[in-house]
């Protein structure tokens, strides 16, 4: 369960805080105890007998809140874990009320832990439930915080990493074979040849697009995508074929602009040019409860003895470390049947309608 960075910090300030909280509420309570023991004193320890102890508690609660928010991962686990808490909070409030009552003069006769802990059960139900709430707001909005701080971070990036992906997928090389590729076919089928520059003018748009957003939806990124492989398709003739592996259902699923592209290309150039035998490249888009799984797989020579992260997949890993930090996974594994699979899982978020 991801919890915001910095956490000793907001604690440090929310003790603070609840600290001068509790202080405020012994304060509060100290004329009435002086009206029952006739000593301003005696009523100070009583009040603040009373209230400290609160402390602990709520720091406590934001503590177990870090670590086991109440949502929808996970939810009876932290039900759990904060019924288990308050549990033993208010065993421990009887117990320092039945201990300390001799000393603190609370009530004239013994008190009873057990008629103790069923009182504090009731009373103090609402005021737990309401730090529980206020806990869980100061963690999203941590949250909230560390995200835009993310993006922020993101968008001073975006600019250098379009352009090194750009640089990673209209190499001169690959501009130059597909200029090749176009120039054989302008007699042979003129009309092919068109669809192919068109295909290439598409691409190269898309590459130069301006916009600067940094999420997409996958449908935008696989236009890209299939504009680059029909282009690599007509290089490669027989030796290419493409098998598409997309759900329906997370065609509107954001994701960094320009993500599968440099993926297909590496795969194209490292797994199936090697060799001179077929080879299939295989894009899969898939939704995992609140996950989006992305793989991009192919059959070539697998990997090198001692492989080395190029321009694409560098930028690649980057931009998906400022955008998403903890929240995203990023492999590159060497297939059983051959070849590579990277796979890419991200926080499953859709574009608004």
């Amino acid at each position: 369960m991801q919890s915001p960075r910095g956490t000793g910090r907001l604690i440090g300030w929310w003790a603070i805080a609840v600290t001068l909280l509790e202080l405020v509420d012994a304060a509060a309570w100290t004329p009435r105890y002086a009206a029952t023991t006739g000593s301003l004193l005696q009523a100070l320890a009583q009040s603040l007998a009373s209230s400290l102890p609160w402390v602990l508690v709520d720091i406590a609660v934001l503590w177990l809140t870090f670590r086991f928010p109440i949502q929808r991962s996970g939810l009876v686990v932290s039900l759990l874990v904060h019924l288990g808490a308050f549990l033993a909070a208010m065993a421990a409030l009887a117990g320092r009320t039945v201990v300390l009552n001799d000393l603190m003069a609370w009530s004239p006769s013994p008190i009873d832990f057990q008629a103790k802990f069923t009182d504090y059960l009731l009373a103090n139900l609402t005021i737990y439930l309401t730090w529980l709430g206020t806990a869980h707001a100061v963690r999203y909005y941590a949250l909230h915080q560390e995200r835009q701080a993310q993006l922020a971070r993101a968008q001073q990036e975006l600019t250098r990493a379009e352009l090194a992906a750009l640089r990673s997928q209209i190499q001169p090389h690959f501009l130059f074979n597909a200029l090749n590729a176009i120039v054989a076919l302008i007699h042979e089928d003129p009309l092919r040849a068109e669809q192919m520059i068109i295909r290439l003018s598409t691409l190269l748009r898309r590459s130069l697009d301006s916009d600067h957003a940094q999420e997409v939806p996958l449908s935008t990124d696989l236009q890209t995508l299939r504009a680059y492989l029909e282009i690599e398709t007509v290089r490669f003739e027989d030796r290419l074929s493409v098998r598409w592996d997309i759900d329906p259902a997370v065609l509107n699923a954001l994701i960094p602009p320009l993500l599968l592209q440099p993926l297909a290309e590496n795969a194209i150039r490292h797994g199936l040019m090697p060799r001179l035998a077929p080879g299939e490249v295989c894009i899969s888009a898939r939704p995992h409860q609140d996950r989006l799984h992305l793989s991009v797989c192919d059959d070539g020579v697998g990997m090198p003895a001692q492989p080395s992260a190029g321009i694409g997949l560098a930028n690649v890993r980057a931009r998906l470390a400022h955008l998403y930090g903890s929240a995203h996974t990023f492999e590159v594994l060497p297939r059983h049947e051959g070849g590579v699979m990277v796979t890419i899982h991200l926080p499953l978020r859709m574009e608004a309608l």
